[in-house]
């Protein structure tokens, strides 16, 4: 009967190299390979010590020899640290696992007492120590990123969530901008009300009054664009105009109203009228201008008039560019003592008291303003009464 047929140490080589190939972890790839080997070399114990800052025990096959298992033997580190190429000692053989010059570990393999490695198997012994070097540089690599990938990973799923997060609080802000646009909307709305509110109160006080307001408010904001600058956009400049009488509350019926002229008391109480007004805003906030034209519009430009006796650019520019639309309009409007002139008679007479009575570039800005859009302010006068007293 004839005998098997041994296979030659090279189709033996073939097994080992084959799961070195393609095995992912080295731990069952290492015992697999050390399978191989021992088998093809006729080893009965394997092993392989991992350079880690000293060389570790790691993978290893068979039973352990009765001085205890290959690599975790005293000495076996020493051993492991001489062995370059393949180092022989009886039964056992040791040799580095190099990659590149760079020594990653070291096979070593045990046979049983008596039997100890020969040349050729050395030869086999440093190819497979060469295929395990590249076993545990590739698996060591793929470990590396391996990790790497699982960083990026936890990264980008730590980035998914802060997005959601940015999501969640843009949402959230966007909501509280929304409700405060709201809230100052509502604010605003109030506001004008109350501006209104105080308008009608002086305007229903004041039975001279004949539109008074609309219209100093409507030649006031067009002589402000007019002068250019930051003028016009000022918050709250319509406001001033419509509210530069406010103080009138407080100035007596008997007085705001009488029919004849006012006695030296009696314009006194009239004077008080922009102090009173400056009273009833004094602490209400983003209120600026208006306090201004409320507490300035009867100063006059040389210094005479009241109630500081203010001059030249002392007086707050809105409340000069009011002062002279006042007057025009109380030019361009019937009184009971006299009738109301045209447009092109009330801008001569302003341009006369220029530099006296009023400020030259409030004068000039009304010169400035269209000659119909004046008209048609001047049109909306009530002319069934008269207008107010000043």
């Amino acid at each position: 009967m004839a005998r098997p047929r041994r296979p030659r140490p090279g189709e033996a080589l073939l097994a080992p190299f084959r799961v070195l190939a393609g095995g992912e972890d080295l731990a069952t790839a290492g015992a697999a390979l050390l399978e191989g080997a021992c088998r093809a070399l006729e080893a009965a114990e394997g092993a392989i010590l991992l350079e880690e800052g000293g060389f570790a025990p790691g993978p290893s096959w068979g039973p352990p020899g009765p001085a205890g298992r290959l690599g975790a033997r005293p000495g076996d580190r020493e051993l492991a640290g001489a062995a370059g190429r393949p180092l022989a000692d009886g039964p056992e053989a040791w040799c580095a696992m190099v990659v590149e010059g760079r020594v990653v570990g070291v096979l070593a393999l045990r046979r049983p007492a008596g039997r100890p490695f020969a040349g050729g198997d050395l030869a086999a012994v440093e190819l497979l120590a060469t295929g395990a070097a590249l076993a545990a540089d590739r698996l060591r690599f793929l470990r590396l990123w391996s990790a790497r990938l699982e960083q990026a990973d936890a990264a980008h799923s730590q980035l998914l969530r802060y997005a959601d997060d940015l999501r969640t609080t843009f949402s959230g802000e966007r909501r509280r901008a929304e409700e405060l646009r709201a809230a100052l909307d509502a604010v605003e709305l109030a506001y004008s009300a109350t501006v209104q509110a105080l308008a009608s109160a002086v305007e229903a006080k004041d039975a001279y009054t004949g539109g008074h307001l609309a219209r100093v408010t409507a030649y006031g904001t067009e002589a402000c664009r007019a002068l250019g600058g930051d003028l016009a956009a000022t918050p709250g400049l319509e406001q001033a105009f419509l509210l530069h009488d406010l103080g009138k509350i407080g100035v007596p019926d008997a007085v705001l109203n009488k029919a004849g002229p006012l006695t030296d008391e009696e314009w006194a109480l009239m004077r008080e009228h922009p102090a009173i007004g400056l009273r009833i805003l004094e602490g209400v906030p983003h209120m600026d201008v208006v306090r201004a034209v409320v507490h300035s519009h009867h100063e006059r430009w040389d210094g005479a008039g009241y109630p500081e006796g203010l001059k030249d650019e002392q007086i707050p520019l809105a409340a000069r560019v009011f002062a002279a639309v006042d007057a025009f309009d109380a030019i361009t409007t019937d009184r009971p003592y006299r009738a109301a002139v045209g447009l092109e008679e009330a801008l001569h007479r302003l341009r006369e008291a220029s530099g006296t009575q009023f400020a030259p570039d409030a004068v000039e800005a009304i010169h400035l303003v269209d000659r119909g859009r004046l008209a048609a302010i001047q049109a909306t006068a009530d002319r069934r009464r008269p207008a107010s007293r000043d």
